[in-house]
């Protein structure tokens, strides 16, 4: 569960809020972003009971968080994430879904910026099951990472040593946000998805200037990262998600947004076709030996990650 409050201090009162988000789709009224940021405060701080969490974080499902919701939220997060210094702007690069049918190429992707001199910034944390009665799990970044002999980081030191060496950093969420990830970790209770999950795919865990590269699923929910990235004047790229993460996809042609102070800018795209890609089945052993092939030169890098690599070193420059 999240933390909780000490015994003599004031519990939030949630009830008020869950009338205005627990009336569905149709019926419920979107919080302000104040509203927003004084109700994920009291969830981390553990001032929200568990009933009442329950019912927030499912009513929020139900409902659909709205840009300035979100904005709050992150608002609230600030002072439970962890902010490392760099000399340098620094891509930050979140990690949680893994993949299921394309071998996991976000660790190329770290690898290739970071060879260019770019500060690179993962975190995330293991990949859950597929589903009740599959027989496979999807391939994490982390452990794909771990076969390359990238651990993870255990200090802002660490961080800087690997970044001075030209290597990404990798941190698990529960570096970086412990109350954030304890609050992920009620999936296993709830047995959906809730709020958290967006959240931590928009932490920059840094204290000085950031590019965040951001991904959505489906339309609607790049049409919020639109807004929001509006509303918060955010730095980013953003991008059709594969399987779940910010990375084109490795065998067809995708757009790039380019989002500065909060101004869409332009959109990049690949509309070339490259060479076809013979991509090995999705293993962490296969992408290890994979990614190792391409960083030595053996493979090309395939065309469109090429191509993300160009932008993101093009708008890192511009922030330095």
């Amino acid at each position: 569960m999240v933390d909780r409050a000490p015994a003599d201090a004031t519990a939030f009162h949630a009830a008020p809020l869950i009338r205005e988000i627990g009336r569905g789709a149709h019926g419920s009224r979107a919080l302000t972003r104040e509203q927003s940021a004084a109700l994920m405060g009291a969830i981390l701080s553990g001032a929200v009971g568990d009933l009442e969490l329950g019912a927030v974080l499912i009513a929020l499902r139900m409902k659909g968080e709205t840009a300035s919701e979100i904005a709050g939220f992150l608002d609230a997060l600030a002072p439970h994430t962890l902010r490392l210094a760099s000399e340098r702007p620094v891509v930050v690069l979140p990690t949680y879904n893994g993949t299921r049918k394309l071998p996991n190429l976000v660790p190329l992707l770290a690898c290739l910026l970071a060879r260019r001199g770019v500060p690179v910034l993962l975190h995330g944390q293991s990949s859950e099951p597929v589903g009740v009665g599959k027989s496979h799990t999807r391939v994490s970044t982390v452990s794909v990472l771990s076969a390359l002999g990238v651990a993870p980081c255990d200090s802002a030191e660490d961080a800087a040593a690997r970044w001075a060496q030209h290597q990404p950093a990798y941190l698990p969420l529960a570096s970086v946000a412990p109350a954030l990830a304890r609050l992920i970790g009620l999936r296993r209770v709830l047995g959906v998805r809730n709020v958290s999950h967006t959240l931590a795919k928009l932490l920059r865990p840094v204290a000085g200037p950031s590019l965040l590269l951001a991904a959505y699923t489906h339309p609607a929910f790049g049409a919020m990262l639109a807004e929001l990235f509006a509303e918060t004047a955010a730095t980013a790229l953003l991008m059709r998600a594969t399987e779940g993460e910010a990375i084109v996809h490795a065998e067809r042609p995708q757009a790039l947004e380019i989002w500065r102070n909060g101004e869409r800018v332009t959109a990049a795209r690949d509309e070339g076709r490259g060479v076809e890609l013979a991509l090995p089945p999705n293993t962490v052993s296969n992408a290890t030996a994979y990614t190792r092939a391409v960083l030595d030169g053996h493979e090309p890098v395939p065309r469109g990650i090429a191509a993300q690599v160009e932008t993101v070193v093009a708008e890192w420059e511009r922030l330095g």
